[in-house]
């Protein structure tokens, strides 16, 4: 029988050496753990597991570290692991029988086994990866690298074996969304060391070009992304596919390449590695970013379905890390299509997989909202647990936002039966449109501590409460431009001139305002705006309506703004392109068509407008209508977009849902056609 021993370097593993070592206690013969420095309890407790513990000087070489511990060993066969990893439970049973199976045959030199990297212990699933933890042990068999050390016999690749079927699966948890820029920045310094001194390892271009675009530095990441896939283009490695999302991702966010560059290297990758999905997902974020929604919801469905098949042992798959990205994006589109169905279908798996994700949920709640109180309770059940209190606060924080009272009031009481937890009261009561109960309570928490978030509510009770005389109340910390708005809105001093420095107060009030007034009172509030500040404000504040669904208040904004210009020349293209937008999203079909063509018209031709034409035109039901949007997409404006101008094609200004809900009827000001679509 073979003896196996279990190999672990240490520094401050505290937290995770016992799972670690735990894990492989009972098939090994013997576990090393050899500790580098650490100052809490990570030796006293590999000890107390049964661990022989050795000491090392650490000297920014990980390899030496992990060579030492080779060193220490005396089974036949090694099993190394760090110590924020683990064999799974169900799994440990077979790990033996693989060793014995291929100990007699001395061609074999190391099993690979798969690695699930997990969002943290009992995390979500990030990806996966084929990796070398098992191998013989031999004098001519180390670690090379001083960082993303690989192990080799004599400097040479071993001779392996996959364990594939998922006989053995280990799961890695130190990578966590908090942890690993921190780590990425260790390990990049030390590569960038590696190749002051000349030495250039198979991953050396990749692991640069993978650190400088995880931390932001884009022009390094493509730099080096370019060598690496000239480099790897010669090996077989399980990471040939990534330098093509790092470089296509790069590229995207640069935001300063032609589509036509960017195109050709998506083409390049997806010919290579057909399979892969993350390939396909950065595809689709890039024709996003371009405005190409077709084509990028196209992209990120083939996201999807590849991974649903994917088998490729051979190569890492990390687009678990990015599924709800890829989700969210899917669902976007769908509902910028007017396809609620399925929009709420990917809205759902975007939540299944990060279930506080607030823009995600008020998307979701915005297609659900006017179904029954009891049926969106059951349905939000199904993704949320009611005895976790993290869950519960999420749902009442992001219900008193959306004002959804009934639903929002059910959860309300499971948090305080259960929980006593009182801190969202206010919310509650301010939802329930409670005004004039809650504003006191806002009013001496904000005197006490001074709090934005308070003040802000506490404005807004007092504007929608109706009741100016009590603005004392909020004491002398209250900034002198919310009285100058509650003084403009209540009209209780003449002459007030908001100026460009109220701007951004007046926009979070009107964040709150559109939620929590009535028609009346957000109309009378959207006109202070009109009335008090430029007209190139009423863009903007049109724009932040459009993005937080209210296309009727937005609509009114633009028409106002562009009514307003003293010339056409004044007017940014794009605001013709929102105007037509939410005509669209309101089915005005007639005014969609009108405003797409000005916008074309004057010169803004970016491809998510012939989307826009097209949808309307699957939408619309007026023939003559119709007529008209068919020939704007097929007709000359078509023919001049393969010529624009490099910046123009980059200067893309998206027009999507992002976070917020559609209006309720009669909460918006655009004629009778203001419904809730």
């Amino acid at each position: 029988m073979a003896k196996i021993s279990a190999c672990v370097i240490t520094k401050n593993e505290a937290k995770c050496i016992s799972r670690c070592l735990q894990s492989v206690r009972d098939i090994v013969d013997e576990i090393i753990v050899v500790d580098t420095g650490s100052t809490d309890a990570t030796v006293t407790i590999a000890e107390q597991v049964g661990a022989k513990v050795f000491h090392y000087q650490w000297g920014n070489d990980f390899a030496a570290a992990r060579n030492y511990a080779l060193a220490q060993a005396k089974g036949d066969w090694i099993i190394f692991l760090d110590a924020d990893e683990y064999i799974a439970a169900d799994k440990i049973e077979n790990v033996r029988p693989v060793i014995e199976k291929i100990h007699g045959n001395r061609k074999i030199e190391a099993a690979r086994c798969q690695m699930n990297n997990l969002e943290g212990v009992n995390g979500s699933h990030r990806g996966s990866n084929p990796t070398i933890r098992i191998f013989r042990n031999s004098q001519v068999i180390r670690y090379q690298g001083s960082v993303h050390e690989n192990v080799y016999k004599r400097g040479k690749p071993l001779k392996m074996t996959n364990v594939n079927n998922q006989l053995i699966v280990i799961y890695h948890t130190g990578y966590t969304k908090g942890t690993i820029l921190e780590k990425i920045r260790r390990n990049t310094a030390l590569v960038e060391e590696e190749l002051k001194h000349g030495i250039v390892r198979d991953l050396t271009y990749f692991y640069l070009s993978d650190g400088y675009w995880r931390d932001g530095e884009y022009e390094k990441a493509i730099d080096f992304a370019q060598k690496a896939i000239k480099h790897l283009g010669r090996l077989n490695s399980e990471l040939d596919y990534k330098p093509y999302v790092v470089l296509i991702s790069s590229m995207t966010r640069l935001k300063k390449f032609s589509e036509e560059a960017v195109a050709a290297i998506c083409n390049e990758a997806i010919e290579r590695f057909p399979h892969h999905p993350e390939i396909w997902l950065l595809q689709g974020l890039y024709y996003q970013s371009v405005g190409r929604c077709e084509k990028s919801l196209t992209s990120l469905l083939k996201a999807v379905e590849t991974n649903a098949c994917y088998n490729d042992f051979n190569r890492n798959n990390e687009f678990y890390a990015s599924s709800s990205i890829a989700y969210f994006n899917i669902a976007k589109i769908y509902d910028m299509k007017n396809q609620s169905g399925q929009a709420l279908d990917y809205y759902v798996k975007t939540l299944q997989g990060e279930k506080s994700n607030q823009a995600a949920f008020t998307r979701l709640m915005s297609l659900i909202r006017n179904q029954d109180p009891a049926d969106v309770i059951y349905f939000l059940n199904t993704l949320y647990n009611t005895a976790d209190e993290g869950d519960l606060r999420f749902l009442v924080a992001n219900l008193s936002h959306l004002k959804v009272k009934k639903v929002l009031n059910y959860y309300h009481k499971i948090l305080l039966d259960k929980f006593d937890d009182k801190k969202l009261n206010g919310m509650v009561l301010l939802t329930n449109c409670k005004f004039t109960e809650v504003f006191p309570v806002l009013a001496d928490s904000f005197r006490k501590h001074g709090d934005y978030d308070i003040e802000l509510l506490a404005v807004v009770a007092l504007l929608i409460g109706g009741s100016p005389d009590l603005v004392d109340l909020l004491g002398p910390r209250l900034q002198p431009l919310f009285k100058k708005i509650i003084a403009a809105y209540f009209q209780t001093e003449q002459d007030i001139r908001l100026s460009a420095d109220d701007f951004p107060f007046f926009c979070d009030l009107a964040r709150e305002m559109v939620y929590l007034g009535n028609q009346k009172q957000t109309e009378t509030f959207l006109k202070l705006g009109k009335r008090f500040i430029s007209e190139e404000a009423c863009g903007q504040i049109g724009t932040i309506l459009l993005n937080q669904g209210f296309f009727g208040y937005a609509l009114d904004m633009f028409l106002y703004y562009i009514s307003s210009a003293s010339s056409i020349a004044e007017i940014p293209k794009h605001y013709y392109c929102e105007a037509g937008y939410c005509c669209y999203k309101l089915k005005d079909f007639t005014g969609a068509a009108h405003y797409f063509s000005q916008a074309l018209k004057f010169g803004f031709r970016r491809h998510y407008i012939f989307d826009f034409l097209e949808w309307s035109y699957q939408q619309c039901p007026d023939e003559k209508i119709k007529e008209k949007l068919r020939m704007m997409k097929e007709g000359p404006f078509q023919s001049q977009l393969g010529v624009l101008k490099q910046m123009e094609c980059n200067e893309v200004i998206e027009v999507n849902i992002d976070d917020k809900i559609q209006p309720q009827p009669g909460d918006i000001s655009y004629s009778a056609r203001n419904t809730l679509l």
